[in-house]
């Protein structure tokens, strides 16, 4: 999506050229337009309130040599605060997941993030569009978009802190793969404008179709694909799957090739007939969240069956 958003000027454009082509082929253009209203660059009270009690949150970003990342943060209280100029401001010394994480790199070559905010026991997330900025422990986000997305496949956990050992994960991608029920997406326009957008379902729902190739399944959302319209354009893509048990992580980054009406055997779409395939480029495992763990307590009852 754009960068800017500016609801008294509607000459330019919510929504890029890749949007608006994945929207008319879906017949999905009119509900598009009826939802762009809860796009907006400011953050309600409420909102606020929202985001900065989240324990953990996810993120994309681009390394120096263009690959996408989705990544997973967490801090103490005091990590995230929003100040009277629509500003959020992040203190690393209250962080708490790996400080070695990519994503701290990746913005000091390319500002630009998506944020995602999401309670997985209320089912409720929140979407940020913007860029960072500062050094060294204080850090700026300046919000270019904000919006709520829908309840949705959000399979609901309780997150714990937990000082219990675990054993190693398998470093084995197609482990990692069917037990997934949810993974989270990086994508970009062609503006360097980074998203960050979550994808659920029971577990299975992403294939894995060969070393390289995953298959995940587009099933109905808020019309407006903000993650299919970048890949339109853009096929750079980046996907996190997190352990909730051990917050271990598996990242990946490669190629999106999108697929519109059309059936497959090898993927369940739900009836959207649409779904993509990633091709993976370069593969991270490592330890994201330390003293971290969840407690399952359900599916989501929109996942299709």
């Amino acid at each position: 999506m754009k960068t800017e958003v500016d609801h008294t000027d509607m000459s330019d454009p919510i929504f890029h050229s890749g949007e608006e082509f994945i929207q008319e082929q879906s017949g999905e253009k009119g509900m598009a337009i009826r939802n762009r209203g809860i796009i907006s660059n400011q953050l309600s009270p409420g909102a606020a309130t929202f985001l900065i009690n989240q324990k953990i949150f996810f993120t994309s970003s681009m390394d120096a040599d263009g690959f996408l990342w989705a990544s997973v943060l967490s801090g103490a209280d005091g990590f995230l605060k929003f100040d009277e100029s629509q500003q959020l401001d992040c203190d690393t010394t209250f962080l708490t997941s790996n400080p070695q994480e990519l994503f701290w790199n990746n913005i000091i070559h390319m500002p630009g993030v998506g944020l995602l905010f999401i309670d997985l026991i209320n089912r409720r997330r929140l979407r940020i569009n913007g860029s960072f900025s500062g050094h060294n422990d204080l850090w700026q986000i300046k919000i270019k978009q904000a919006y709520p997305n829908c309840p949705k496949y959000i399979q609901r956990r309780d997150l714990l802190n937990s000082t219990g050992k675990f054993k190693a994960v398998s470093h084995e991608i197609e482990n990692w793969v069917s037990m997934a029920d949810t993974i989270f997406v990086a994508s970009a326009d062609l503006n360097g404008n980074l998203d960050v957008s979550h994808r659920g379902g029971n577990k299975g729902f992403v294939k894995y179709l060969d070393e390289n190739t995953l298959r995940i399944p587009d099933y109905l959302g808020n019309s407006m694909f903000n993650t299919l319209g970048n890949f339109h354009i853009n096929p750079s893509a980046g996907i996190l799957i997190l352990d909730f048990n051990t917050g271990d992580t598996l990242q990946l980054t490669g190629k999106a090739t999108v697929h519109l009406n059309e059936e497959n055997k090898d993927v369940f779409t739900g009836g959207t007939k649409r779904f993509w395939d990633f091709k993976i480029e370069k593969t991270l495992f490592s330890k994201s969240l330390s003293n971290f763990s969840s407690r399952f307590i359900d599916f989501s009852p929109y996942n299709p069956q």
